[in-house]
């Protein structure tokens, strides 16, 4: 039972009896049943801090459902390490006005360890985007594989242009929930609902954002390094990534050498990482020195006069852009409404079959008629 507080004390927060067996085995060498943890709960009056409901559900607006990508992942998230990218937004209130922030956040869905993440006071484009980039700055090697899906769900943020050009130019394959289906991104909803029962009580005690922000940060670093998981083989986040992708289970003995007599690890990955990243810097290197070979050439006055023009000549060609552009713009949106108006009559030609089967956002891809849809996304 001492033991207990304090692994309530490490965590901060009263975990569930499998948890407890998972810490108690790992921190402390005890092999207590889950059905005995669950006793000593009971005759310690613990509580297992257990998910609320989210208020903000629902509240994102979506672009046209009809002209939404696909969902590729269909529910089938665990197909290997870093191959099904999980990511969502929620909401945190902090300060004595209750000041909402946001979290963005990238999960491994197999693994569960979060890849990266990024806390702002508004929800937009750019806070997925220091999500990714937090990603791709500490895990982008080990992304770089064939067929990795990054899942979301039909949230602006995700939907729109910017984001899916992101995923595009880095090779992954962008997959969307269907709409209102919360079950279609339900590993990354049960973190959410998790880390909000450990910390959103406590996020409300912050006085300020960057108390609040670190709390935020100090709370993911735990949840991948330290809190240990029942499903994952009794090993944490990172642990069990490693275990997965080296073969190497964390014990305090191997065979008879005891594990402080070896190198760790996670200084076997470093060693890899740091390998990669001095071959990257040798070819860096090496473009630099040609890049600074080139730029030493003196310019003639001709490529002087040339490249003036061609400043002069982008300039001109901005401006006149500008004003085709609102021109082009009510001739688009004058179309348009001449192809719904036209769908919408191609409607009443269909049979009562058709018609249910439309039903189905994703069907309505099959009608030529009904493209109309996808030159919608700007409007919403």
């Amino acid at each position: 039972m001492e033991k207990m507080r304090l692994i309530i004390h490490k965590f901060g927060f009263v975990p569930g009896k499998r948890t407890f067996h998972t810490a108690l085995w790992r921190e402390y060498s005890l092999n207590v049943s889950v059905k005995h943890c669950q006793k000593l709960m009971k005759k310690m009056n613990l509580v297992a801090a257990r998910p609320l409901k989210d208020a903000y559900k629902h509240q994102a607006t979506h672009n046209h459902e009809c002209a939404a990508p696909a969902n590729l992942v269909q529910q089938n998230f665990y197909i290997g390490p870093r191959k099904v990218i999980l990511t969502d937004i929620t909401y945190l209130y902090y300060g004595p006005n209750r000041t909402t922030a946001y979290l963005c956040v990238f999960k491994d869905a197999y693994t569960r360890e979060i890849l990266g993440h990024a806390f702002h006071t508004k929800m937009d484009t750019d806070l997925v985007k220091a999500a990714y980039d937090d990603m791709m700055e500490h895990h982008k090697d080990e992304l770089k594989k064939s067929q990795v899906y990054i899942h979301s769900d039909q949230g602006s943020q995700y939907t729109s242009t910017t984001f899916a050009q992101i995923l595009k130019d880095d090779g992954f394959l962008q997959s969307v929930s269907g709409r209102g289906n919360s079950q279609d991104n339900a590993p990354m909803e049960s973190f959410f609902a998790r880390m909000k029962t450990h910390i959103l009580n406590l996020a409300a005690l912050c006085p300020d954002y960057k108390t609040s922000e670190k709390l935020v940060n100090g709370y993911i670093s735990s949840y991948n390094s330290e809190q240990y998981q029942y499903q994952l083989a009794g090993l944490t986040p990172k642990e069990f990534y490693i275990y997965v992708t080296e073969g190497i289970y964390p014990l305090d003995n191997y065979y008879g050498v005891k594990a402080e007599e070896l190198r760790t690890i996670n200084d076997l990955v470093n060693d890899r990482l740091k390998r990669r990243q001095e071959e990257r810097d040798k070819r860096r290197e090496a473009a630099r020195k040609k890049s600074e070979a080139r730029s030493m050439l003196n310019k003639s006055p001709l490529q002087i006069i040339a490249r003036d023009q061609k400043l002069v000549r982008s300039q001109l060609k901005q401006w006149k852009d500008a004003h085709e552009l609102s021109e082009k713009q009510i001739s688009h949106l004058e179309e348009l409404l001449k192809k719904i108006a036209s769908a919408g009559d191609y409607i009443l030609t269909l049979t009562d079959a058709q018609k249910e089967e439309l039903k189905d956002p994703q069907n309505w891809k099959k009608h030529e008629q009904l493209s109309y849809v996808f030159e919608m996304n700007d409007l919403f």
